[in-house]
């Protein structure tokens, strides 16, 4: 349960961080499915290894 909630924290703050990003540029940001499947594995696999330490 410590890898899931780390995950989802890690998710929150990078969106948070792409909307702070699009509001200062005011552009917009498309993220196509093929890239952001890798980018949510990616993110809880990180966690799972902080959790493991």
């Amino acid at each position: 349960m410590e890898t899931f909630g780390r995950g989802c924290l890690y998710l929150i703050l990078g969106i948070i961080g792409l909307t702070v990003l699009v509001i200062l540029t005011g552009s917009s940001i498309h993220i196509p499915w093929f890239i952001f499947i890798p980018i949510v594995i990616l993110v809880f696999w990180l966690a799972s290894k902080k959790s493991k330490k």
